[in-house]
């Protein structure tokens, strides 16, 4: 028993030791230690030798937000985050977005870091919190009509006003009306999430609507650490189900690494399909990164996917223009039906965006949500969290598509009636649109 005991002592000096040899091979380097303040996203981030500090920032507030070990191995293969120069700046670049986030050098953190005003703060605290970070990162008042200066001139409560949870909500809930942006929204601590957003007329038969699509098909093959399911529509048109656009790819693996190699088993399959059936209609959004690496199988030259500016407090930053490029060894070049609906959102929009101006795809069904844009967060002083749309996607051709969302080429309406039947009167479009081809 003893020189077991001695043994395992042995290792765990050795564990010690080499972990100790990682953390100096993996710490931050000179270059980029320091406090640096991020373009847009109201970010701040202290890197140090040992940890690094996340601080949410505007005008009036500084959270403190997370700390995390200053090892770039561990960071980038639990995170996909990785942290390089880009000349005078800091480079973020962030697994699930297909843009970095730049920083800027600081001296110091703001002077009313760590946290100001003071937790939980008042109902006019937190009133003065969510409106300052949205008067600072919110990129869509203009497209709804929104006098947000004159929301706060109306709403903003004195400063001896106390208000429980229920009334607080109930102001930010009017503070927020007529912003129909399901990427805007509160969570509270005792988890209630509140969007202002208008939901399809369709929203309380969703499940069963969806339900009946999956009910078309004897059998559907689910490909690992993905949201796809594919299989055939008919003996020659193959169908795929996206229900989301993330991948579970594991330690040290990129999420569009995986979606690349799960969607060339769906484009082996369907090689010599007559043609091909993409589902996104129950689609959410996830990662732009494997929104691209999916759409990628239907091209074999690059193109242009679309442009991003994210808003920074004075305007927004130069856009960033980003392209489809070419995927896999098997590309589906035979005519293509993108299935869309008003819950198509984020990621799901760049999918469609991206491959809707490809010569054999043909979208049907009715607009997209319109909310493309990543969602930037903020913390309350109450602990309550506001999530927000901070960037403005632009397609190819110049047209902004927030808010109005992705129109179909063939409008095919939800019919909830026929799902209740048995019937998918989108799907039974596009098989017969493919199958005239």
């Amino acid at each position: 028993m003893m020189a077991l005991l001695r043994w395992a002592l042995a290792l765990s000096v050795v564990g010690f030791g080499a972990f100790g040899v990682s953390w100096a091979m993996n710490m931050p380097g000179h270059d980029i230690r320091g406090t640096w303040a991020t373009d847009g996203y109201g970010l701040q981030i202290d890197i140090g030798r040992a940890a690094i500090d996340v601080y949410e920032v505007t005008a009036i507030s500084c959270y403190h937000t997370r700390r995390i070990p200053a090892h770039q191995w561990l960071i980038a293969g639990l995170t996909d985050i990785h942290l390089t120069r880009d000349g005078p700046r800091l480079r973020i670049d962030a697994g699930g977005s297909v843009s970095p986030i730049m920083a800027d050098r600081t001296t110091t953190l703001p002077a009313h870091c760590p946290t100001t005003p003071d937790q939980p703060g008042t109902a006019r605290d937190n009133f003065d919190v969510l409106w300052q970070a949205m008067q600072e990162h919110y990129a869509f008042f203009d497209l709804h009509g929104v006098d947000w200066f004159a929301r706060r001139d109306s709403l903003r409560p004195l400063a001896q006003t106390v208000l429980d949870d229920d009334a607080l909500l109930a102001l930010f809930k009017t503070m927020l009306a007529g912003l129909d942006d399901g990427h805007l929204s509160l969570r509270t601590t005792n988890g209630l999430i509140y969007s202002p957003s208008v939901r399809p007329s369709w929203h309380a038969d969703r499940h069963m609507v969806r339900d009946n699509t999956l009910a078309q098909f004897s059998q559907l093959t689910a490909v690992a650490d993905t949201g796809l399911l594919y299989g055939w529509a008919t003996p020659e048109i193959g169908y795929v189900y996206m229900s989301h656009m993330d991948t579970n790819a594991g330690f040290n693996i990129k999420g569009a690494d995986r979606a690349r190699s799960a969607f060339a088993e769906i484009a082996l399959a369907f090689a010599a399909a007559k043609g091909v059936i993409l589902d996104v209609r129950y689609n959410p959004g996830g990662s732009d990164e494997v929104a691209l690496a999916y759409a990628g199988y239907f091209t074999d030259i690059p193109h242009p996917a679309f442009t991003k500016a994210t808003r920074n407090g004075g305007g927004y930053t130069p856009p960033d223009a980003v392209a489809l490029a070419p995927n896999g060894t098997f590309h589906i070049k035979q005519p293509t039906a993108v299935l869309i609906s008003g819950f198509s959102g984020s990621a799901a929009e760049v999918f469609v965006m991206s491959t809707r101006q490809l010569p054999q795809v043909t979208v049907i069904g009715t607009n997209t949500s319109g909310i493309l844009s990543n969602i930037a967060s903020f913390s309350l002083p109450n602990g309550w969290a506001l999530g927000l749309s901070h960037q403005r996607y632009v397609s190819p051709d110049g047209v902004s598509l927030d808010g109005v969302g992705i129109p179909p080429d063939i409008e095919v309406a939800v019919a909830v009636d026929a799902a209740r039947n048995g019937m998918d009167e989108t799907l039974q479009q596009a098989i017969k649109y493919l199958s005239d081809k």
